[in-house]
């Protein structure tokens, strides 16, 4: 009798891990929320996509549109060149324009109203507010489903409601303030997916064994014509300032409850470069590198990491890959391993570095040697015209 009790708490144990791995399995992201973001990448909004740890593999797509009320400028010289005709034409090309922008943003704000409302009714809690008038325009709609039998936990702030621990969660905001023609909207959607088995902490981001993976994959790309490897030197020191937009295109500020915050920071690492000629193979090279990255999470998801689906090449960016940290450490200065892809007109580039304290970003990092506290030492022969 002893045994056959004991049997049956297996076999009760051995269903219900069944049944739990099943939902698991089945669980998928709301099918009218990913047909919406569908329907916004036709309608021609960018749409990203990034997946990450955290209470487990968390996928976030997000979507930004904006509404500009600065009319596009042409030279005093051009402008003294048009005729009164020609300057007609060019307004009313102008107003066609804007109105066309105008029209694209309501119907997508129309089309994420609509699928939000008729989803209210099926989620566990939902906020919806706006308000329209004269000349202002706010929209704040948010909505959480829970996480099997867990309550939900919600904070007002940043204009609307936040959800931190639901199974998954929708947002879109949209502001146009009183007397302005900008306006901008952001959607957020944001699904979690439990771990495969039960863990613990999460794990520092192995950039080493990240990179190993890598490199047989970097090598060949060496074996190009004309194709090259940097080494990557950017260092500020406590008391330097640097703002975005002047000698930086990205600028990371930390705080820390474990150190004095003194928001240094340094980034070593190597650049590689594909001349213009070979693109086939440098699109070929970008999405191995995004399959091993990929690979590579989805097999040590308990480390901290954040992986960016479908990179591209894009001129004057960086575009992250796959970025990781040793946050979990709690160590006073923290380190980040991160891999980039971008282009200019000489042709393509892939960055992979580590990041000591916090990372600001040169803007002619293909082009530099080294870059201290905004000294910047550039290669040979690659000196931007403006900058002699």
């Amino acid at each position: 009798m002893i045994i056959n009790r004991q049997m049956k708490h297996y076999h009760l144990f051995f269903i219900l891990c069944c049944s739990w791995y099943c939902i698991c399995a089945n669980a998928q992201p709301n099918e009218r929320l990913r047909e919406l973001e569908q329907t916004l990448k036709e309608q021609g909004f960018g749409l990203s996509h990034i997946q990450r740890s955290g209470r487990g593999i968390e996928h976030r797509w997000m979507s930004t549109m904006y509404l500009s009320g600065e009319a596009p400028r042409i030279s005093h010289e051009l402008w003294q060149k048009m005729s009164k005709s020609d300057l007609q034409a060019f307004k009313q090309r102008i107003d066609s324009m804007e109105a066309v922008r105008q029209q694209r943003v309501g119907e997508a704000i129309t089309t994420i109203r609509s699928t939000l409302s008729n989803l209210a009714a099926e989620a566990s809690e939902s906020y919806m507010y706006e308000v329209h008038h004269q000349d202002c325009d706010t929209i704040r709609l948010s909505m959480a489903w829970r996480d099997g039998e867990l309550a939900l936990t919600s904070w007002r702030g940043d204009g609307g409601v936040h959800y931190s621990n639901a199974r998954e969660a929708v947002s879109f905001q949209y502001e146009r303030p009183s007397g302005q023609k900008d306006a901008r909207g952001h959607y957020v959607h944001i699904y979690t997916d439990p771990y495969p088995e039960p863990m613990g902490d999460i794990k520092s981001f192995d950039g080493e064994a990240f990179q190993a993976v890598l490199s047989p994959c970097l090598k060949r790309l060496l074996k190009l014509k004309g194709s090259k490897k940097y080494p990557v030197y950017w260092r500020h020191d406590e008391g330097y300032e640097e703002s975005v937009g002047d000698k930086l295109i990205y600028k990371v500020t930390l705080q820390s409850d474990y150190g004095d915050n003194k928001h240094t920071g340094l980034t070593t690492g190597d650049l590689y470069f594909i001349p213009k000629t070979y693109e086939s193979e440098a699109l070929e090279l970008l999405a191995t590198l995004d399959s091993l990255s990929h690979d590579y999470v989805e097999g040590h998801y308990d480390q901290d990491y954040t992986y960016h689906f479908n990179p591209q090449f894009s001129y004057g960016n960086a575009v992250p890959i796959v970025s990781g940290s040793n946050w979990p450490d709690k160590q006073p200065i923290s380190t980040e391993h991160a891999l980039y892809a971008s282009r200019d007109e000489n042709g393509f580039y892939i960055l992979l570095i580590k990041t000591e304290g916090e990372l600001w970003m040169p803007r002619d990092f293909t082009k530099l040697k080294s870059w201290i506290n905004g000294e910047q030492t550039y290669f040979k022969g690659m000196k931007p015209k403006d900058s002699l």
